[in-house]
């Protein structure tokens, strides 16, 4: 199968080669991680069944993001594209698998569009003392906001990105720091670094937890999504990925400790917003407000950067004809996939409105906090089977490209991220979480239906297009990457698998 390049595109089909540099690409996969947002948000979700034990909910799911890195990097040291995990398994796992690898990405990435502008509507409201009525027209302002972000040079978007996430990360490192020295509640310990401290008991507590543990993480190496408009893109995407997730790790790890023993172990279950409550209580009043409006920029950021990545995506289906070819277009002016991103928009809003007025709630959260932790398990619980897809076939990828071919590096450390990823699946089904969120399984399972029936057609009616998939890179890593389609330095040949 021939590679095309970007460069072959017809101008309407092009991105901005070359417009994002190395602090632009960190900014993106970080602003996806929105460690702000999830610091104020998140936790709560994780804390509602690890309990005291959050910390090590985060820990894991870490371990396993470091992982998928690891394998991550491997891929974009060879290949730059902007369809990246769908690019990425169709190239080591096969055409297939890199449809589906697309096909549920776009979609996860999708769900965190309404997920984290729900957010934005939630805690806007509650800082200026708006009432439950203005969530949903909020939320629909900051659609209209997001496509104009979305659509204008992205390094505009990336900039405010950066600006965002420094100043809110700084006032929450600020926060850990003094809620450490003191001591929390009642010292410092190691308790909630083990599983004695669930609410939901033992393994379970901690294993659901990570769902959204993984959830606060996602977006670590969404700067390959980017790589067609990066410089140098096989030396900074590697860059970014592996400074984002380490930062990511430590700065959770920290904050979740913090908030651990800043209300008391046994305590953080039964806190709504530990984080405004361990600044309110080790600083000062203001401080806690101050933090609320950081979580809320960067909700709105992460929900600017989430769709971007997911529009890339499906660009990249588009112009390959996978999908519909008007999703393959870029803006005559600032090339960007403004096709695209008004599709995931409008797909967002529906998604939104089904969840806020149609939903059944158990939680007792209110409409926009049910909208937000409904759609970021649906969107997580898809996005981790890719993560499962991409650990499996960096072990492929490997095999067939690597000259000095470690077991240890090569297939251990991908079967760890798989195995965690694999643990957080089965704790969102067991035990059954309450009502809507019992749904969630059943949502990202019919997505997967639905989507090998279209490849099914995809196959039977355009097979063509099924050869094209993972053909579009916007830069090759020479050999290595062509020893997908070659034999490999050890003679034996390699097969792309169907």
């Amino acid at each position: 199968m021939a590679v095309q390049s970007n460069t072959k595109l017809a101008p309407d089909q092009r991105l901005a080669k070359g417009a994002l540099t190395l602090p632009d690409a960190i900014a993106i996969s970080v602003s996806v991680i929105a460690p702000g947002m999830a610091a104020f948000l998140n936790v709560p979700g994780v804390a509602a069944t690890a309990g005291g034990s959050t910390p090590l909910a985060f820990l894991l799911g870490g371990i396993a993001c470091l992982a998928l890195a690891f394998v991550v990097i491997g891929f974009t040291r060879r290949m730059a594209s902007a369809g990246y995990a769908y690019t990425y398994a169709s190239r080591s796992l096969g055409k297939s698998a890199g449809f589906m690898a697309g096909w549920l990405y776009a979609f996860g990435l999708a769900c965190f569009v309404p997920m984290t502008m729900a957010g934005v509507a939630y805690l806007f409201s509650d800082l200026v003392g708006l009432g439950e009525s203005w969530w949903f027209p909020l939320f629909l302002i900051g659609m209209v906001l997001l496509i104009a972000l979305s659509i204008i040079r992205i390094k505009v978007t990336t900039r405010l990105q950066l600006l965002v996430g420094i100043v809110t990360i700084g006032i929450i490192l600020i926060i850990n720091l003094v809620t450490t020295v003191k001591g929390g509640a009642h010292g410092n310990t190691g308790a909630p670094f083990t599983f004695s401290h669930t609410v939901s008991g033992g393994f379970h507590g901690v294993f659901y937890g990570i769902i959204l543990g993984v959830t606060s993480y996602i977006g670590f190496e969404t700067a390959a999504d980017f790589g067609e408009e990066t410089k140098n893109p096989r030396r900074n995407i590697p860059i970014a990925i592996i400074a984002a997730t380490a930062f990511a790790i430590l700065f959770y790890l920290w904050t979740t400790y913090s908030m651990a023993i800043g209300d008391g172990v046994d305590s953080l279950a039964g806190d709504p917003l530990p984080l405004k409550t361990m600044a309110d209580r080790y600083l000062a009043g203001w401080v806690g407000t101050l933090t609320e409006i950081g979580a809320m920029l960067a909700a709105f950021i992460v929900c600017v950067a989430c769709a971007t990545a997911s529009t890339r995506t499906v660009y990249a289906m588009g112009r390959e004809g996978v999908v519909f070819r008007w999703f393959g277009h870029t803006h005559h002016r600032f090339h960007t996939p403004a096709n695209a991103t008004l599709a995931v928009a409008a797909v967002s809003i529906v998604m939104a409105s089904i969840s806020w007025f149609w939903l059944p709630d158990d939680l007792g959260a209110g409409d926009a906090l049910r909208t937000y932790f409904f759609w970021a398990t649906v969107g997580t619980l898809v996005v981790i089977v890719v993560y499962i897809m991409l650990c499996f076939g960096g072990i492929v990828f490997f095999r067939r490209t690597h000259r000095q071919w470690n077991p240890l590096a090569h297939v251990v450390v991908p079967l760890i991220g798989a195995v965690v990823f694999g643990a957080a699946l089965y704790g969102s089904i067991y035990p059954v979480p309450p009502t809507p969120l019992d749904y969630t399984p059943y949502i990202a399972l019919a997505w997967i239906v639905l989507g090998v029936l279209v490849l099914l057609a995809l196959r039977a009616r355009n097979p063509e297009a099924v050869a094209r998939i993972g053909s579009i890179l916007g830069e090759e890593g020479g050999e290595d990457a062509a020893g997908l389609d070659e034999p490999t330095a050890m003679g034996k040949a390699a097969p792309i698998v169907q």
